[in-house]
């Protein structure tokens, strides 16, 4: 049998969309990075949108680590952050991680708050993919912790207060996934 990596999707905002609080948004992006690194450190890959943000900070964690990074910017080659190994390019220019990003994880780690990363979410919930919030960025997304979104409950969120704990639950989850399909 042919190994495969796991893939785990990070989703959160691009900078445009940081927290107005400097600190807040200096913790976002730092807590981004040491999460993309535990990723590219464990031999998962990651997948993000490409862009700013959230984004890149978890996809200079990954890379830092010697991990590989795929992203999904849109249209245009060559349009991601300069962290990205492999570019997978779609049609639609805003929300492409909506379709190809969510569907090809395998879990998902939601690092801050934007409507983007909302309707992500959503997908990824439509779509049963286990995911990890990451505590104190969004009271909202703190809400749904240990909860499902609806009475359909797709999946149950979990919740995590460190990238460690992030990554390893994304890990754990995401290979349950894997063997259960």
């Amino acid at each position: 049998m042919i190994q495969r990596n796991l893939q785990i999707g990070i989703i959160g905002p691009s900078k445009i969309n940081y927290p107005a609080n400097d600190v807040l948004a200096n913790r976002l992006e730092s807590i981004a990075e040491e999460t993309g690194r535990l990723i590219g450190s464990a031999g998962a890959i990651l997948f993000t949108g490409g862009a700013d943000g959230v984004m890149e900070a978890s996809s200079r964690g990954a890379r830092y680590s010697e991990g590989i990074v795929v992203a999904t910017p849109g249209s245009r080659r060559l349009s991601s952050n300069e962290y990205v190994d492999v570019e997978v390019l779609t049609p639609i220019n805003v929300g492409d991680f909506l379709f190809a990003g969510i569907l090809s994880s395998d879990s998902l780690i939601v690092i801050g708050e934007s409507a983007g990363t909302t309707a992500e979410l959503a997908l990824g919930y439509r779509h049963k993919k286990p995911t990890i919030i990451i505590r104190g960025f969004s009271d909202y997304y703190d809400s749904l912790i240990n909860r499902y979104m609806d009475r359909k409950n797709c999946v149950k969120f979990l919740g995590a207060d460190s990238p460690e704990k992030a990554v390893r639950l994304a890990i754990e989850e995401a290979e349950k996934y894997f063997r259960e399909g």
